[in-house]
């Protein structure tokens, strides 16, 4: 019977007659030749005959490679190409120089400090295999970044240049990597609320379509329009009668928007033309599943986010039908510091429960100040925070400069501090709107309870401007 004697000279036979992609496949090969030896046998005996210069693949490309004993790393220097052992792919992972060095620099403190998450997205592998290639490598972020073959070739004004530039790179990778993070987050949150609210809105908004409506009769029609914008209802927030002196919930919210639309309906004049609905602006008390703002603050609530989403929407729909029963509607975008994305989904909700309704027109927009002309008036509208608040007039100026030229008449509409104000800034009337919502523990505890709760609405001529507003109070018992 033939003996194996170590199994070096069936190993140099093979290599040199056939051409085998890794040392899996070689060792496979072997061990039906001679099944007396296992496939890990075999593979061991290979890696053996290799650490002493030789390859078993030199019918696809020839390597001289200079063997690291200790790190399980093999140079060629000649075809410039670092064969490293790893386990991930079961024998030698073969790479570039150019990219090993790269990787090298990548890793180091000096050259990017990348984790091994932003190694395998810049390097195109496996967080895995980035991992053990550090491993093996005995890779450390303090490690200086360069090979000993490029301190040999190099001079040191050279390599200070490079680990400048690589800092440029650094500061670069960081703030792309600080976005992609972001982008992440987002990604994680958007999820989330695709598989709890989002799912149980849809089956809901499915079942209802959009009911024709009754006009009423006006004394006649006006060349005027009107501005009706229930902002900062706060809709799902929850004041205890007994802890900040009135009752505010679901129903409350409810019965004060229909209300007090209805009592303004019927101080109108005669019918305008049209009315301008701002949608949003804190319309919604909370803007995710988990009761927050959209900057996170936490909120008394009267309702879980979902059942506050989507009788909030429900709401809307019964308001923008009251004031079709008089004439048309246009609505436009104005996104609230706590309902920045909610108030877009309410948004892309109208848009399509009132797709066939020629008497109802809807901007969809995600713009945080929006403009409408009428007649000879440029009308903005924007929520109320930030830090945009006393240049207004330039901002409309600027991002409407043919519209302000074509019109006499500039106004603002905005909300946020829940009480009622009107000023001049630099051509424009800034016309702050007021609040129907209640008080809930904070406003109580701070003091916010003096302003007047309420809807108003702006009377708008077509030719002459702001002419009018009226009032319907919020009066308690």
């Amino acid at each position: 019977m033939r003996r194996v004697h170590g199994g070096q000279d069936l190993i140099e036979k093979f290599a040199k007659d056939r051409s085998f992609s890794n040392i899996s496949e070689f060792a496979e090969f072997l061990h039906e030749v001679e099944p007396k030896r296992s496939k890990n046998a075999w593979r061991s005996a290979i890696q053996r005959w290799m650490k002493e210069g030789n390859s078993p693949f030199k019918d696809k490309e020839e390597y001289h490679a200079v063997v690291n004993e200790r790190t399980k790393v093999y140079h060629d220097e000649v075809a410039d190409k670092y064969l490293v052992v790893m386990e991930a792919v079961d024998g030698f992972y073969v790479v570039e120089g150019d990219k090993h060095r790269a990787m090298k620099k990548a890793y180091s403190e000096a050259g990017g400090n990348l984790t091994t998450e932003e190694m395998a997205r810049e390097f195109e592998m496996p967080p895995a295999w980035v991992s053990e290639y550090v491993r093996v490598n005995k890779w450390t972020h303090g490690m200086q970044p360069f090979t000993d073959k490029e301190i040999e070739g190099n001079t040191v004004d050279d390599l200070v240049d490079e680990i400048l530039a690589m800092r440029k790179i650094e500061i670069i990778k960081k703030a792309e990597g600080k976005r992609w993070r972001q982008v992440e987050k987002d990604a994680m949150k958007y999820n989330y609320f695709n598989e709890t609210v989002k799912k149980d809105f849809l089956e809901i908004a499915q079942k209802w379509k959009p009911a024709s409506v009754k006009r009423t009769k006006a004394q006649k029609d006006g060349d005027f329009a009107v501005v009706l914008s229930p902002t900062d209802l706060h809709f799902g927030k929850y004041g205890w009668v007994d802890e900040v002196g009135q009752s505010y919930d679901l129903e409350e919210a409810r019965h004060r928007v229909l209300t007090k639309t209805e009592e303004l309906l019927k101080r109108l004049p005669s019918k305008p033309e049209k009315f301008f609905v701002g949608v949003g602006s804190d319309w919604f008390h909370v803007d995710n599943d988990v009761g927050t703002t959209t900057k996170g603050t936490a909120q008394d609530m009267a309702a879980t986010p979902a059942q506050i989403l989507m009788e909030g929407c429900d709401l809307a729909r019964q308001h923008i039908d009251l004031l079709r029963t008089v004439s048309d509607v246009d609505l436009i975008f104005m996104g609230g510091n706590h309902d920045r994305h909610t108030s877009i989904m309410l948004m892309m909700y109208l848009d399509a429960y009132y797709r066939d309704c020629k008497d109802v027109n809807v901007v969809v927009s995600p713009e945080i100040r929006q403009y409408v002309t009428y007649g000879n008036n440029l009308i903005g509208f924007t929520h109320g925070d930030g830090k945009v608040m006393n240049k207004l007039n330039a901002l409309m100026a600027h991002e409407e400069r043919s519209a302000w030229g074509k019109t006499s008449h500039k106004l603002w509409f905005h909300g946020h501090l829940h009480h009622q104000q009107m000023r001049e800034m630099g051509g424009c009337l800034i016309i702050q709107l007021p609040s129907l919502a209640g008080e809930d523990r904070y406003h109580s505890r701070n003091g916010y309870v003096m302003a007047k709760a309420g809807l108003s609405a702006y009377i708008i001529d077509k030719e002459e401007g702001l002419i009018g507003s009226l009032f319907a109070p919020v009066v308690h018992e």
